[in-house]
């Protein structure tokens, strides 16, 4: 690997306007002392996010960076955050993110990355970290804080500084419980950092369109990502060695949406373009393009329940019933047959449906057993889709000793529709599960007569876990019948 120190200009750039001096350089040189030292980008940045005018207030009120994943972001926050804490002397910090285990993680690396430097660890007053409760505080008063964001959106999210990280998550309840509590902060911020957008990401799809305009002088925006450029090929697929001339082997493009590839940090990390080739060889073309190319997902293709309907349904897990029983069970098998999902889904007493992926994993070998253990628990039939991939599962399922309800194609389309209307209604409800989360993103629908199904070639990810959330909340509320289905008998009609 070659030692590429060159700073990769972002593709996206706005600055703030009325720009007097920035202390980016001061955070900088913070970072270098305690080891942690900011790449060429993030001291693009940090000079951006830490430019103030003439009265020392920020000229920025949002700063959103996008990047692929592990070339820039999280260690940017982290170096904006010693910023506030140790230069410019923030009172109150919030750090939150989609996922509670993210949050978390965060804290933790900045435990032990201020641990580590006598220098920032003599200032350190206390550190909290009891579960749920992770917080830095000096002997200044300042404090930074980890949370994960809930339905109550932005509510206790308040700060001085307000860190959005997986931001490609933002719901508009956040932002909308959040913005109001900062008007009385005197210098107040909001961070945004995030991944290339999935097709529900709404509210950072909205930051990017201005950031990319340039519409908004109080917004800081850096975007890094490659060209969306047609193939040599009118007919390319983005399958990997199929088709010469795509733009997702472009090594060009690779460098410009990973500014990280190439170079060798002072710590040894790096990232490698043997690695990026082998991962263009592993991740479905979509994928690929989303995570390591920035290519953003379009709404307007992959939108089966209408906008924002099942982000409306995201529950945390301490919120689903304890006692709820699970009436339903569902196998499903990706179209490549790489990797099949199990999930159970039960019924509350207001009648609302709790889906839960019992497992997702690459190839079919382990779902035999699984099923077995988990139809065992439950004490309910697997329901299998009998025209889907997963079909070639049903004799060494039935070997097994594991009762089967074959889902006929009329089951499969009633399931679906069932599926769809309780999205819609808000009568179904689930914690998050990124490979549930990824398969509704990328699924397609499929006209099927006058109704609908799952699409899956035309789907853009993995949609076996969405398969099998259809079966087992079916079988959960309407359940399967005993009498033939018209298509079936006649013969016409397969998915």
């Amino acid at each position: 690997m070659r030692n590429d120190s060159a700073l990769v200009e972002p593709y996206y750039r706005s600055t703030p306007q009325d720009r007097w001096t920035t202390y980016g350089p001061d955070v900088a040189d913070l970072c270098d002392v305690v080891g942690f030292s900011p790449d060429p980008e993030q001291r693009l940045v940090l000079d951006d996010a830490f430019a103030v005018d003439r009265r020392g207030k920020a000229c920025s009120f949002e700063v959103c960076v996008i990047c692929a994943r592990q070339n820039m972001k999280t260690g940017l926050l982290k170096q904006m955050a010693l910023g506030w804490l140790f230069i410019t002397d923030q009172q109150l910090i919030i750090w939150s993110a989609h996922e509670f285990s993210t949050a978390q993680e965060a804290f933790r690396d900045m435990e032990l990355l201020i641990e580590g430097s006598s220098f920032l660890s003599k200032r350190v007053k206390k550190i909290h970290r009891a579960n749920g409760d992770e917080a830095i505080e000096l002997r200044t008063g300042a404090r930074l804080k980890f949370r994960a964001r809930t339905k109550a959106g932005g509510r206790g999210l308040s700060g001085d500084k307000v860190v959005l990280d997986e931001a490609f998550a933002l719901q508009p309840d956040h932002m909308g419980a959040l913005l109001p509590t900062l008007s009385v902060r005197p210098d107040p911020q909001v961070i945004y950092g995030s991944s290339a957008g999935v097709a529900h990401s709404d509210v950072l799809r909205k930051i990017r369109d201005r950031g990319r305009a340039g519409s908004s002088p109080r917004l800081a925006y850096c975007e890094w990502c490659a060209p969306v450029l047609a193939c040599a090929s009118e007919k390319c697929d983005h399958e990997p060695g199929k088709w010469a001339g795509c733009q997702l082997d472009d090594r060009d493009n690779w460098k410009q949406a990973n500014p990280l590839l190439g170079r060798i940090r002072a710590n040894g990390t790096g990232l490698t373009e043997g690695y990026v080739a082998a991962e263009r060889e592993a991740l479905p073309p979509a994928e690929f393009a989303r995570e390591r190319m920035g290519w953003w997902d379009d709404p307007s293709t992959s939108d089966i329940f209408g906008p924002g309907k099942w982000e409306q349904g995201a529950r945390e897990d301490d919120e689903r019933p304890a006692d709820l029983k699970m009436t339903g069970l569902a196998v499903a098998v990706a179209m490549d047959l790489k990797s099949a999902a199990l999930v159970g889904a039960g019924v509350d007493d207001a009648g609302r449906v709790w889906p839960r992926v019992l497992q997702h994993g690459p190839g079919t070998a382990w779902t035999v057993d699984r099923a077995h253990e988990l139809q065992a628990r439950f004490e309910v039939p697997l329901v299998i889709d009998g025209k889907g991939p997963g079909a070639m599962l049903i004799p060494t399922l039935e070997r097994e000793g594991v009762e089967l309800h074959v889902a006929t194609t009329s089951d499969v389309l009633d399931a679906f529709a069932n599926l769809r209307s309780r999205v819609s209604d808000g009568a179904l409800l689930h914690t998050p599960a990124p490979e549930l989360d990824a398969a509704v993103a990328g699924a397609a629908l499929r006209p099927v007569g006058d109704r609908f199904a799952i699409g899956r070639k035309a789907s853009t990810a993995d949609v076996s876990p969405l398969e099998a959330t259809s079966l087992a909340a079916w079988q959960a509320t309407i359940g399967p019948t005993t009498a033939p289905s018209v298509y079936e008998t006649r013969g016409v009609m397969t998915i």
